[in-house]
């Protein structure tokens, strides 16, 4: 209908589809299904409900006479009237104009510096898991086994024996686990890693590296001074703490650097040093330790006792050890705040190595701990994390090497020479 042939006798409505919720209790239903397979046979029957009332509204809506409303058109006199053609050329895109390339990015990796990337990051990632299961005594079979419990409900009932033994069963459910997680994540390093922006030296060296370098400082020497006091400490919530204090820090550093870089890190240590214990008390509230537990946990890592504390000495008030864990919390803060001064004078660090090394593998680690809390909480106690932590850096970091080593693929403007897009997936 033009404007030229439109006059005040034509209709005045016209037909459109009819809104409806379908699709969205459809979606509902399959996000439920697909929860209810990991959590509870409950959410799974509730979404198989939702699934055949979802679907029955929208083919009821798809019915002859159905789903449908008649729209009111605007009236006559305010509808837009004839658009006069005026003859011109068009103009042409030109360098420097916007929207010349119209493809972006220039540069792209092929998918298949992803798939190298995560087939070579997967290789070396068992690593650590297989060398902690052969120092820790359990095997090499125990850290196999309990990869499988991510996928097969009843692993959480086998004994630590069971668990140390050679399954066939869980070690091709493992692999098999350890082939998509690999690939998935090669593949998004792949399309991402050409994308991410250089970080900040201070955010990269203080909020990335430190936090995993303290941590595991502290776990080879908590090992050697005191094996007991290792063995309470949740480290994935240790490290969100280093995670706190290293943004904290860096971003405080960061606003006061030009004024003076050891007073910018003496003041970056001490805000990071306030809100650092926040996700350790989370943690004991949390766990019903009470909040404590973490504290008292510090002052041992600090404190000779002539017999180890028991756990009800750990969840109970002790001014002595409170005082020893506020003093050591301190001294570590602004030792930690003044190594910032030293940033400035460290090479920046390679994007990949950032992002890929540093950051997904943290990711990935606090996404598998709170998924595992949910889904199967005893596997997550088995768990051994820092070992865990070791095989994400080890992933990412090589992974991340490979697909920025990998060669790239120029995407020329549309029009300009020859077109090497499908060179992106075959390559």
């Amino acid at each position: 209908m033009t404007p030229e042939t439109t006059s005040p006798s034509e209709p005045r409505s016209i037909e459109m589809p009819e809104p409806t919720a379908a699709p969205l209790v459809l979606a509902l239903a399959i996000a439920l299904v697909a929860a209810g397979v990991a959590t509870s046979l409950a959410l799974s029957v509730i979404g198989g409900i939702l699934f055949t009332v979802g679907l029955g509204i929208w083919i009821g809506q798809l019915r002859p006479g159905r789903g449908h409303l008649n729209e009111p058109l605007v009236a006559f006199e305010r509808r837009p009237g004839p658009v006069a053609a005026l003859p011109g050329g068009v103009e042409h895109l030109r360098s420097g104009m916007p929207g010349h390339r119209l493809r972006l990015p220039e540069r792209v990796h092929p998918i298949s510096a992803g798939i190298k990337g995560g087939l070579v990051g997967g290789l070396v990632m068992p690593l650590p898991a297989l060398a902690y299961g052969q120092l820790s005594g359990h095997g090499i079979w125990y850290p196999v086994n309990l990869l499988a419990g991510l996928a097969l409900p009843g692993v959480e009932d086998l004994t630590i024996a069971d668990l140390e033994q050679y399954q066939p069963t869980l070690l091709g459910v493992s692999i098999s686990i350890h082939i998509i997680v690999s690939l998935a994540f090669g593949l998004i390093y792949g399309v991402l890693m050409p994308m991410l922006p250089q970080i900040a030296k201070p955010l990269a060296w203080g909020a990335l590296s430190m936090p995993l370098l303290w941590t595991a400082v502290s776990f080879v020497a908590l090992g050697i001074v005191n094996p007991t006091v290792r063995g309470q400490i949740d480290w994935p919530w240790f490290v969100v703490s280093q995670f706190v204090f290293g943004v904290v820090a860096a971003i405080v550093f960061m606003q006061f650097e030009k004024l003076n870089p050891m007073l910018a890190g003496l003041l970056g240590g001490a805000a990071g040093g306030l809100l650092m214990p926040i996700p350790a008390a989370l943690w004991g509230w949390l766990t019903h330790h009470g909040i404590w537990y973490p504290i008292n946990l510090l002052a041992a890592m600090a404190m000779r006792h002539a017999a180890e504390p028991s756990v009800a000495d750990l969840e109970q008030f002790q001014s002595e050890w409170f005082l020893a864990a506020l003093a050591a919390h301190a001294v570590l803060s602004l030792s930690f705040g003044l190594a910032f001064a030293i940033v400035p004078r460290l090479p920046a660090l390679p994007a990949a190595v950032s992002w890929g090394g540093l950051l997904m593998p943290m990711l990935w680690t606090a996404a598998s701990f709170g998924l595992m809390g949910v889904v199967n909480p005893v596997l997550q106690q088995r768990v051994d994390w820092p070992a865990f932590i070791a095989s994400q850096f080890i992933f990412g970091l090589v992974a991340a090497l490979v697909v920025v080593r990998s060669e790239e693929i120029h995407i020329p403007p549309a029009g300009h020479g020859p077109d090497r897009t499908r060179e992106f997936l075959t390559d």
